[in-house]
């Protein structure tokens, strides 16, 4: 199941904060946890696991926007090394950290796909 599937690149205003990432360069949770760590920068004591990765999503202050997207390039790609349910609790993670219930910072926080 892909996140807000997207055929074109999408524009955004100025003041949304857009992290891109490439799913060809995060086949596997090891190779994503540092990029997106980078990207969205997550603190230094981010614990590489999908709790933490949750935790850190839905508490993005240090972003500085109260509109943030992550956009991955080559989305079909992503965690495709590896099984199927490891990938699919990774999306049911990026799913759940942007719905607003869950969020500790208020922001609109939104993951796009696109191949």
């Amino acid at each position: 199941m892909e996140i807000h599937p997207a055929k074109d690149k999408p524009v955004f205003p100025a003041h949304v904060f857009v992290a891109r990432l490439d799913g060809a360069q995060c086949r596997t949770l090891r190779a994503f946890y540092p990029r997106i760590a980078k990207v969205l920068h997550f603190p230094d004591y981010f614990g590489k696991n999908l709790d933490a990765l949750f935790d850190c999503l839905c508490s993005l202050e240090a972003v500085g926007s109260d509109h943030i997207v992550l956009l991955f390039d080559n989305f079909d790609e992503f965690l495709s090394k590896e099984k199927a349910e490891k990938r699919l609790a990774a999306l049911d993670v990026l799913r759940d950290a942007e719905k607003s219930d869950n969020r500790y910072d208020n922001a609109h926080f939104q993951v796009i796909g696109l191949k």
